[in-house]
């Protein structure tokens, strides 16, 4: 009897959708539209925050020190073969491997080609990336994270690279930055965006405490910077933002001028990188959907489909779940770890979207990528 009930959810996993509209159904049916049956780039984007070294802000790492080791560790084990990857999945304080197992099955399930472009990560990939690398951002208590040359270097550098994309059909972008979704909240409040209570979080409880102080508190230090703020939205990034931000904004912005359509691959920390790009732009950005997982959509802990209809996002959603995974790592996100990272949910539904490929085969591919690494 067990082994018919799982031929027989395994055959109702054949044949449903592999992800969801959340929210502005018509735009992200247009992209569908414009990218199905084609093969993407993805780009990883990683950096570094010093608010990430806030106790208790990120599960990005075991620890203080190995969090700043995570964006290099994560870009280098993505773009390399396992005999090549001689450092160590990064794990959350709970044990929890990185979710770049989830997009490394993916990169390898598709043959995706990965650019990896470090913006401003504590330590550096050893293999070969797209080097940007001024250093991380200040925490955002400061009220000064990147400051001026930063910003708009990180900004025209990534104009440039969306330029020059045009030879690939459009382009899944990710990111690994620690700390990044209260860079976003920060960024979010700061542009009248009330975001508190709405971001998600890497620990499974969420951490709005810690939050929602830590940025009411440098708003309220730094109250003069927002009248230059509504005069130029890229200086929330500036003050309170991280440098994936800022270089992400530019490259919405080079990718649009090449035609291209662009699939942000994340959860709150993209919602806030589409909200900054649409008042830059004066428009929604043309052809661009945020695309993430269902641990994220699904947080009981925030709310993300309120997130995305505050920006006017389009919201796209993976419906893969490890509901029946016996890999405790796995089944940890059920639980309410980590939820999201490194372009996890974009590139499920990427799977879909150049292959359609269902449920259980990423499932499958997933497990197979995580029995290779997790011994």
């Amino acid at each position: 009897m067990i082994n018919t009930l799982n031929i027989e959810k395994r055959q109702q996993m054949q044949n449903v959708k592999s992800y969801s509209f959340i929210t502005k159904s018509k735009e992200c049916q247009n992209f569908v539209d414009k990218t199905k049956g084609k093969k993407p780039l993805f780009v990883l984007v990683i950096g570094s925050t010093e608010t990430a070294l806030i106790p208790g802000i990120s599960a990005a790492g075991q620890n203080i020190e190995q969090l700043k080791h995570t964006p290099a560790l994560d870009a280098d084990f993505l773009v390399s073969k396992p005999e090549e990857f001689t450092g160590k999945i990064p794990v959350s304080p709970g044990g929890i491997p990185s979710p770049v197992i989830l997009s490394k099955a993916m990169v390898e399930l598709l043959g995706l080609d990965v650019s990896i472009v470090d913006v401003g990560a504590f330590i550096k990939p050893e293999r070969i990336h797209v080097d940007l690398n001024m250093g991380p951002a200040a925490c955002l208590t400061t009220g000064l994270a990147l400051g001026p040359v930063k910003t708009s270097f990180l900004f025209q550098k990534g104009e440039k690279l969306g330029l020059n994309l045009s030879n690939y059909p459009y382009v899944v972008i990710g990111e690994c930055v620690p700390g990044g979704t209260t860079t976003a909240l920060s960024v979010l409040c700061s542009l009248d965006i009330n975001a508190f209570d709405l971001v998600n979080s890497s620990f499974p409880e969420g951490n709005h405490l810690w939050k929602n102080q830590t940025i009411k508190d440098a708003l309220l230090n730094h109250s003069e910077k927002f009248s230059s703020i509504k005069k130029n939205p890229l200086k929330a990034i500036e003050y309170f933002g991280d440098p994936m931000q800022a270089f992400i904004c530019g490259f919405i912005k080079g990718v649009q001028k090449a035609n291209l359509p662009i699939m942000l691959a994340g959860g709150s920390q993209m919602l806030a990188v589409y909200y900054v790009s649409k008042l830059l732009t004066g428009f929604n950005p043309y052809d661009t959907v945020v695309a993430t997982t269902s641990w994220i959509t699904n947080d009981k802990n925030a709310k993300t489909k309120r997130l995305a209809e505050l920006v006017n996002a389009p919201l796209i959603s993976s419906n893969i779940n490890f509901k029946e995974s016996k890999h405790k790592g796995l089944y940890a996100y059920e639980e309410g770890h980590i939820k999201e990272g490194v372009g996890a949910g974009g590139l499920m539904v990427a799977a879909d979207l150049y292959k359609n490929i269902s449920q259980q085969s990423i499932i499958e591919e997933i497990e197979k990528v995580y029995s290779q690494i997790i011994l």
